[in-house]
């Protein structure tokens, strides 16, 4: 093989190796944001379960 040519195919597996961790970069970003928009809602879930048993509870001692 000439040397351009094994130059220009390193250089090639470079740019894939590149692009694929950049891929998995951005993967593993996204699913750092899932994750937190997942905590955030099962909080949220929890309050208002939280609130309902609050009300239930008042109108219980009310009722």
């Amino acid at each position: 093989m000439y040397p351009s040519q094994t130059l220009a195919r390193d250089r090639h597996l470079d740019r894939l190796n590149q692009a694929r961790q950049s891929r998995s970069a951005r993967q593993a970003a996204e699913l750092r944001r899932l994750d937190r928009a997942r905590l955030r809602a099962e909080r949220r879930l929890l309050r208002a379960w939280q609130r309902a048993d609050a009300l239930r509870m008042t109108i219980d001692a009310t009722g």
